[in-house]
């Protein structure tokens, strides 16, 4: 079979993706009743690859084939506009879904703190830790 060279593919998928910019966001528009019609029905699939993955340890062997300087270089050329554009386009869920736990939070009593390392500090983490457990389970419908 005849395969045109790597750089070459390389080179038109780059200049074929960067092009279809508009195409996308037409194709995104209107998805999300489709995306959620799939998605749905597709949970034993997602679950039965996940299982299948965890037995078959493909998480860390993905890790430690792509290596540190995978990581590195990625998050170094893309992250930081990423992680501007996503924490300005995220901070209104973030705020929705953090309201909850703030206001469990703020309803909590944890007495006053004591020295540092004591038991008494460590019984009012417990008790925040639990609260924002147990607000979490109430929002996932499993309290």
């Amino acid at each position: 079979m005849e395969v045109r060279p790597v750089a070459e593919s390389q080179e038109k998928f780059r200049t074929r993706a960067a092009a279809a910019s508009p195409e996308y966001q037409r194709g995104v528009a209107n998805a999300g009743g489709k995306w959620l019609a799939g998605a749905s029905a597709s949970e034993d699939a997602y679950k039965a690859g996940v299982s299948d993955a965890m037995a078959n340890n493909r998480f860390g062997a993905g890790v430690r084939k792509a290596g540190a300087q995978k990581y590195q270089d990625r998050a170094t050329k893309l992250g930081p506009q990423r992680y501007q554009t996503g924490v300005a386009e995220g901070a209104p869920e973030w705020g929705k879904n953090f309201a909850p736990f703030a206001q469990t939070l703020q309803a909590l009593d944890l007495g006053p703190k004591g020295m540092r390392g004591s038991e008494q500090n460590y019984a009012r983490s417990r008790v925040a830790g639990q609260a924002l457990r147990a607000k979490k389970m109430e929002l996932l419908g499993q309290r």
